[in-house]
């Protein structure tokens, strides 16, 4: 199972620190969260990641010890609702 993942839908929301979205789904091809995220409302912002399954990708700052991201997730965004405005 080294090169397993999903593919996680995440709601985005830029007012609030890091982290700013959440999760609202998994799925197991890219295409299949493509198509629910075409499928969501548009008033929200989303992300896409692909996360691998049995593997620990946070990424903590050397100095602080700090969470502050993510090390080698594909990561895209979908920004539906800048673009409404």
């Amino acid at each position: 199972m080294n090169d397993t993942f999903v593919w996680g839908i995440f709601v985005a929301d830029s007012s609030k620190p890091f982290p700013n979205f959440f999760p609202v789904g998994l799925f197991t091809t890219r295409e299949l969260a493509i198509n629910q995220i075409e499928a969501m409302p548009r008033d929200n912002n989303y992300q896409l990641l692909r996360m691998p399954i049995n593997k620990d990708f946070s990424y903590f700052h050397k100095k602080s010890g700090k969470l502050v991201g993510m090390d080698a997730i594909h990561h895209e965004h979908f920004h539906y609702k800048d673009e409404s405005n």
